[in-house]
């Protein structure tokens, strides 16, 4: 079966990665680094879980400072585990823009950036700005697969389904005018927040080195 390296997948192609066992659909969303928000280390290609796999809740404390969440200890941890050990030795350490705390705190970024394996994407990555909702933190830049606004192809990029269905499913981004509120994309592909203690689904995101080799059938 003929091979070539991650990097040069189209973005909106489809990788397969085994996840508890069984083959899932991941779309490459975006390859290299996305801004100088970033640091040198998300320098790969960027995959996000094509559908939700299940439900979580941001913080069971009801408070949006990301790096202290629930959900970002979960996915560095429980969600990182489901992985194939071979290629859980390869996704990378990454360091990523976020909001260090709560509410309007100041976005850490570039080598100060929150250093992570597995994560949320945030509202900018996914085409949102501050156009949309101001109460948008600018904690990232957009991906390649992204487009930005509410035009109809921006919002179908957007939608992910969840047992079949389409879902609400979570952001990284907190609501910078309310420490109880993140940011979530909802079932029509457009956005809104709800408060962190709510459940969702997950889109588990990670960026894993150009150079590895994917099959001819993604896997």
């Amino acid at each position: 079966m003929a091979s070539a390296k991650l990097g040069t997948k189209a973005v909106g192609s489809k990788v397969k990665i085994k996840v508890n066992g069984t083959l899932r659909n991941f779309i490459v969303v975006h390859q290299g680094k996305p801004s100088s928000l970033y640091d040198a280390s998300c320098d790969g290609t960027w995959l996000l879980l094509k559908d939700c796999l299940e439900q979580k809740r941001w913080h069971s404390a009801n408070t949006n400072d990301y790096k202290n969440s629930e959900i970002h200890s979960y996915l560095n941890n429980t969600w990182l585990n489901k992985l194939d050990a071979n290629i859980r030795a390869q996704v990378k350490q990454v360091k990523l823009p976020y909001v260090n705390g709560t509410a309007n705190s100041a976005v850490a970024s570039g080598a100060n950036g929150l250093s992570c394996k597995i994560f949320l994407l945030s509202g900018y990555e996914v085409g949102f700005t501050q156009s949309d909702n101001s109460y948008f933190p600018v904690d990232g830049a957009r991906l390649a697969y992204f487009e930005n606004g509410t035009g109809t192809s921006a919002l179908n990029k957007r939608i992910a389904n969840y047992n079949g269905s389409a879902t609400h499913w979570r952001l990284r981004s907190p609501h910078t005018g309310d420490t109880y509120y993140a940011w979530l994309v909802l079932t029509s592909g457009g956005c809104n927040f709800s408060r962190c203690s709510n459940a969702y689904g997950i889109r588990p995101a990670l960026v894993l080195p150009s150079s590895l080799l994917v099959s001819d059938d993604g896997s």
